[in-house]
């Protein structure tokens, strides 16, 4: 650039007085350098020059003056001719002309010693740690070797052409430890770019990053237990992109982020910030990503967030901002997504959304989960480039005319969620506008009558429809042969329907099916297994299946929801490959069949029947399954049946079980021992049997029990007496002891969980027994 006026061009030219040159006429002239101007202004000049990578010791001789040019006409990779006719210093000129004109460096850039020294020890600073689940674990830092060189042999770094590192990414590399204000980080001045996401640092002294001169770019991101808080910006910062997603950062935006006039990306989602937003968020005129999502902001955005000219990506959400949405007039032609969902905005949409064909290359608007309110015009869906418009959770009248849209009109809206509002007008027909929608939830909006599924047969996109929550709602259930060709997910329930709708059967892509909580009667039909993967029937009024009905489930069935029907009579024989089964709340009767040992099911409930016998012994055995893998169940609910005997000691080695109800049967004997080996048992609940046994201290090192229900049984004995060790119960929220036989004092330091102390009311131990806490 020509110096003092913002130029994108640099022009510079030799003064032939302070180096004795004299033209060389056979050359073209392409890159010029001012040394005159250079001389006068040497510490802007210096600055500049540092920007592109380039520093000089000294400004007043020709060699350094051709270093400079070298290194600029380098770094903007331009095949320059440099007019330098220097007969005072011929090795000078005929380095940059070779240089330029050929794109070769003088020599090789070797990584200076006190670089690759500050490297090292940064390295040696931290240790490297993976998580166990990483198939490939891979640091960058392991490739730092102290005799290679840094430049041009350790991943993730980047030098200029004298060695100095500008650029570090050692993201993804397991480093764990703190980044304490004395790290030789801090000592690499010439960064432009420093990137440490997704490692585990910790530090309290983050402020220094913001303090590196030339630093550009600075991604923190993803390290959960990095703490700080932002600094005070000075005016010359050159900051351009920062994200500190996914860290611990706090406290508030300070007034001076208004001076980093260069700033493009701004990320800070998911961390602790709080209080109102600066009006000189306002003054950040090249901003064209702001991400602010997942925080604890308050107040209403400030006026000066019309002034953002160049915002493409803005995202709000979860927060608590109050007040009316931000009108965006200067970003109206830039802006592509807008996210302000989950806060307390109020009022109606800005008219500068929709208006005068409002923000043309919006493609994603979210206003869901806030207290909006008014109408919501019919030409906010006629925005050009609108795929996606989430709006549920609001107080709107949507009034739907389908007149305004215009026959002519191409919609390329994918995904429309008018849910929990309140629509008027002919919703089905104003629907049948937008035929390249691929999701459509119109959940909870006051909707009636009697639904077509033949509206539904031009929309060949068309992948999920959501109309729950409409109990005035019914659909033609006559048997249509009409097909949606890409429905994969159909949710119907808490409507008004009492028989299967007879169009699902020519569905060939369904897999997702939710009919609960409608008033179906009679029997599942044969042909409601075809590739569903997940059935969801509870709270209806089924009584059986058609027969043979084992014939005709799908082998692909994952996760099936039976409760609360009338089913009676012995268990079915369900597919093996599911892997969740519901069946609470019916009326089966019988034993528990062994067969259900040799399935690949992981959670199984049958709460509330009225099942009898015995466990099968072999129910909490690890089975192998079809592909030879360890297999388990995780929740196992046989609650409020009529079991007898003993609970199985058949506890394997690899139990895998996090959740096991016996309350409300008749089983008796001791707890089983091998309870001990479900290492990620989170809730044991077998109150209100008959089991006769000591209190299970044995289970105290379980590491994630959270929940031990004795409660009504025949427990006896003193707790006090048995080792208390430092790891006991050190996740448990509650227990239940009462109507035991427990005697002698309770050890309140034998649960050493940090929530069980103080929360008296998550403890039952007085009634029928004789427990006197210590």
């Amino acid at each position: 650039m020509i110096y003092g006026h913002g130029s994108p061009t640099l022009i510079v030219t030799l003064g032939m007085h302070y180096f004795g040159l004299r033209p060389a006429q056979e050359q073209a002239v392409s890159l010029v350098v001012n040394l005159y101007w250079l001389l006068l202004n040497a510490e802007a000049a210096q600055k500049d020059l540092r920007k592109r990578g380039v520093v000089l010791a000294s400004i007043k001789s020709s060699r350094t003056a051709a270093k400079g040019l070298l290194a600029l006409a380098q770094n903007e990779n331009e095949a320059a001719v440099i007019e330098l006719n220097c007969e005072t210093d011929f090795v000078a000129r005929n380095q940059v002309f070779q240089a330029v004109h050929h794109n070769k460096s003088p020599s090789s850039s070797l990584c200076r010693p006190d670089q690759r020294l500050a490297l090292l020890q940064f390295k040696s600073s931290f240790i490297i740690h993976f998580d166990e689940y990483l198939v490939d674990p891979h640091s960058k830092v392991w490739t730092w070797k102290a005799k290679t060189d840094c430049c041009s042999s350790w991943e993730g770094v980047t030098c200029d052409n004298f060695g100095y590192v500008i650029g570090l990414d050692v993201s993804q590399s397991g480093l764990v430890g703190n980044i304490d204000s004395n790290n030789s980080l801090f000592s690499l001045h010439h960064l432009q770019t420093l990137n440490l996401a997704s490692n585990n640092f910790q530090s309290t002294n983050t402020q220094q990053m913001f303090h590196l001169p030339n630093l550009e770019i600075l991604d923190l991101s993803h390290n959960d237990n990095l703490t700080g808080s932002l600094p005070e910006f000075p005016q010359e910062s050159t900051l351009q992109k920062l994200n500190l997603g996914y860290t611990k950062f706090s406290g508030h935006i300070p007034h001076s982020i208004g001076n980093l006039k260069q700033l493009t990306y701004f990320e800070v989602n998911h961390c602790g910030f709080s209080g109102p937003l600066p009006h000189s968020l306002g003054d950040l005129a090249q901003l064209a990503f702001l991400d602010l999502s997942s925080n604890n902001f308050e107040g209403e955005i400030p006026f000066s967030f019309s002034k953002l000219s160049r915002l493409k990506i803005l995202d709000m959400s979860v927060n608590r901002f109050v007040g009316p949405l931000p009108s965006l007039k200067a970003s109206c032609k830039t802006i592509e997504l807008i996210d302000l969902s989950s806060n307390k905005f109020s009022g109606p949409i800005p008219s500068s959304y929709y208006a005068n064909n409002g923000l043309p290359n919006l493609t994603n608007l979210d206003l869901s989960n806030n207290q909006l309110n008014g109408t919501i015009p019919s030409s906010l869906f006629t925005l050009p480039s609108l795929q996606i418009m989430i709006l549920y959770e609001n107080k709107f009248i949507v009034i739907l005319d389908d007149e305004a849209i215009p026959d002519s009109f191409s919609s390329p809206l994918e995904e429309l969620d008018l849910s929990h509002n309140l629509l008027e007008g002919n919703i089905l027909k104003f629907i049948s506008k937008f035929t390249s929608l691929r999701s459509l939830s119109l959940k909870s909006i006051n909707f009636h009558g009697v639904i077509d599924p033949r509206m539904f047969a031009s929309f060949k996109n068309l992948a999920e429809i959501d109309l729950s929550g409409n109990n005035m709602l019914s659909i033609d259930t006559s048997d249509i042969a009409i097909t949606i060709p890409s429905l994969s997910t159909f949710s119907f329930s808490s409507c008004n329907l009492s028989v299967f709708p007879k169009f699902l059967r020519y569905q060939s892509v369904l897999y997702i099916l939710d009919l609960s909580n409608n008033q179906i009667q009679g029997k599942i039909p044969e042909w409601l297994w075809n590739n569903l993967e997940y059935v969801y029937l509870s709270n209806n009024s089924l009584v059986g299946f058609e027969d043979p009905f084992s014939d005709h489930f799908s082998s692909s069935l994952q996760d099936l929801d039976l409760s609360s029907n009338n089913f009676e009579g012995s268990l079915p024989i369900f597919p093996k490959g599911m892997d969740r089964i519901s069946l609470s709340k019916n009326k089966f009767t019988g034993a528990i069949p062994s067969a259900i040992c040799n399935t690949r099911w992981s959670y199984i409930d049958l709460s509330q029947n009225q099942m009898s016998g015995e466990i099968p012994s072999c129910l909490f055995n690890s089975i192998k399954g079809q592909e030879d893998d360890q297999v388990s169940f995780s929740v196992v609910d046989l609650s409020k049946n009529k079991l007898q005997g003993i609970i199985p000691d058949k506890f394997g080695a690899e139990c895998w079980l996090e959740g096991l109800n016996l309350n409300g049967n008749q089983l008796e004997g001791p707890l089983p021992r091998s309870l001990a080996n479900c290492r990620f048992l989170k809730v044991l609940d077998v109150g209100s049997n008959q089991i006769n046994d000591t209190f299970p201290f044995w289970l105290g090192h379980l590491e994630s029990l959270q929940v031990l229900m004795l409660q009504s049984n025949k427990f006896h004995g003193s707790i006090w007496r048995h080792r208390i060790v430092n790891s006991s119960f050190e996740a448990l929220h509650i227990i239940g002891l009462s109507a035991n036989s427990f005697t002698g004092h309770l050890p309140l330091e034998y649960f050493s969980s940090s929530y069980f102390k103080g929360q008296d009311e998550m403890m039952t131990i007085k009634h029928h027994n004789q427990l006197c806490p210590t």
